[in-house]
């Protein structure tokens, strides 16, 4: 069965169970498909829909699919339902998805998200205030506490019965036993498969693997999906400063994480500013007017300084040899190049920053490479130019100036689209905000110096010493 015509039968099933499904119709529903399609159908549904579906789940079944759901549905449900229904739910969700629910109502409803946290038990209330203490963007806010850990001086058989008897969960999570000592301080790993193969009568700290790979709980959540990827990993343990286990991440929250960063730095080099891309496409338009305004006003101003500097070049340019209007109809073909050029350059730096390829060390080798090919590329094109304008019947001096302009443009358009995003870093600041509309603005200015100084050297300079 294709995707389209299974998303057609789970809408119709939906529509009918809402109707006149049962609970052991409901059970069935849930066991023959994932979640996360039963959520894609939900889409379909009206809020009101939604609600009287919900409804009919018990908190297990209804916590699967509010993980799945995309945030402005979600949002828009659990504003709707009541209270204690809420704190049902996120009782049973993965602490991280719980935490990351009551994180996006207190941002929408305060008070309804207050009103949910006074039902959660106590210690479903003390687990979701830790996890919302942590920065919104750190490995201790993605951390889940469903995790094996034991003692290290324990025999093999010991940590089986000890294993058994915490009821793992059915997920990644359980694939990694993760070794402590008496302080709870993270001393190594083993796995499920080892407590069931190797002898009983060993000690784990005999055959645990030393020196786990673990992360900091106030590690940016973009690091630890480079830990992650770098060690493939299932996932990966948090500890606090006394090195103490506190959490784990795991490998499905780091594709969230993956997917939210990638997505940022794309809306960030767009100039749509920090805005998350639920608000951006679903939230109110002033939002998304907001967000966007800022650059639009930094270009506007770029565009008064360039049109203040072609008005002065105008005023002052010698007429007689090259018609003003003829230099002047150039300046978008060296805007537009010094543009693309330069945007290509942050491109490929941001993301190089953001995966770690591109280390500081080497931050002269990467800008000086760069510049190289700016060079390069001005080049190839400015050849082009050059034989294409003299082929159009321009005069072969005219056509060097504007393929020499093209040339020096087009390397400090690399110049300036490698640097900025490496101070920008060194700066602490995010270097995706190094974006198209600031390095388009500041090139569109440079862009035009360069041509207006080219041609003004060569009218006033060069053809007065030659002839």
């Amino acid at each position: 069965m294709g995707s389209q015509q299974q998303s057609l039968l789970l809408h119709e099933l939906v529509r009918r169970l809402l109707q006149r499904g049962t609970p052991a119709q409901m059970a069935l529903f849930f066991h023959k498909y994932h979640e996360a399609d039963i959520a894609d159908a939900l889409e379909v549904l009206t809020p009101e829909e939604r609600v009287s579906f919900f409804r009919k789940l018990d908190s297990e079944l209804a916590a699967d699919v509010l993980e799945e759901m995309s945030p402005q549905y979600r949002l828009q449900l659990i504003t709707t339902l009541k209270s204690s229904r809420i704190a049902g739910y996120v009782e049973e969700m993965h602490p991280d998805d719980a935490a990351d629910l009551l994180d996006e109502l207190f941002a929408a409803d305060g008070e309804k998200a207050k009103e949910v946290f006074d039902a959660l038990s106590k210690s479903g209330a003390k687990e979701m205030r830790e996890l919302l203490s942590y920065n919104p963007d750190s490995a201790g806010a993605l951390m889940t506490k469903e995790f094996i850990s034991i003692p290290q001086n324990l025999t093999i058989s010991q940590a089986r019965e000890l294993v058994i008897s915490l009821n793992p969960p059915d997920s990644e999570v359980s694939f990694y036993v993760y070794v402590v000592d008496d302080a709870s301080r993270l001393v190594g790993f083993t796995s499920l498969r080892n407590l069931l193969v190797i002898d009983g009568d060993q000690m784990v700290k005999d055959v645990r693997r030393d020196n786990p790979i673990s992360v900091h709980m106030d590690d940016d959540q973009e690091d630890v999906a480079l830990v992650i990827q770098k060690y493939n990993l299932i996932t990966v343990p948090v500890i606090d400063d006394e090195n103490r286990l506190i959490g784990i991440v795991s490998f499905d929250d780091v594709v969230d994480v993956v997917v939210e960063e990638a997505t940022e730095d794309l809306y960030k080099l767009s100039g749509t500013g920090e805005i998350d891309e639920s608000r951006l496409l679903f939230g109110r338009p002033f939002q998304a007017i907001q967000s966007r305004l800022p650059w639009l006003f930094m270009t506007m101003g770029g565009g008064i300084v360039a049109s203040l500097v072609m008005r002065l070049f105008s005023t002052h340019y010698p007429g007689g040899v090259i018609p003003l209007a003829l230099a002047l109809s150039f300046i978008p073909l060296l805007m537009g190049l010094g543009g693309n050029i330069g945007n290509q350059s942050a491109t490929i730096i941001v993301r190089g920053i953001a995966t770690g390829m591109l280390k500081d060390r080497s931050i002269l080798h990467f800008i000086g490479r760069e510049v190289f090919i700016g060079l390069s590329l001005g080049g190839v094109i400015s050849l082009v130019i050059w034989l294409t304008l003299v082929i159009l019947g321009y005069s072969s001096q005219f056509a060097l100036i504007v393929s020499a302009s093209v040339s020096i443009n087009a390397a400090i358009a690399a110049f300036i689209g490698s640097a900025l995003p490496f101070l920008f870093r060194m700066l602490k600041i995010d270097p995706a905000v190094a974006s198209a509309p600031f390095i388009s603005t500041a090139l569109d200015i440079i862009g035009q110096l360069v041509y207006f100084a080219m041609t003004l050297l060569f009218i006033l300079v060069i053809l007065p010493w030659l002839f």
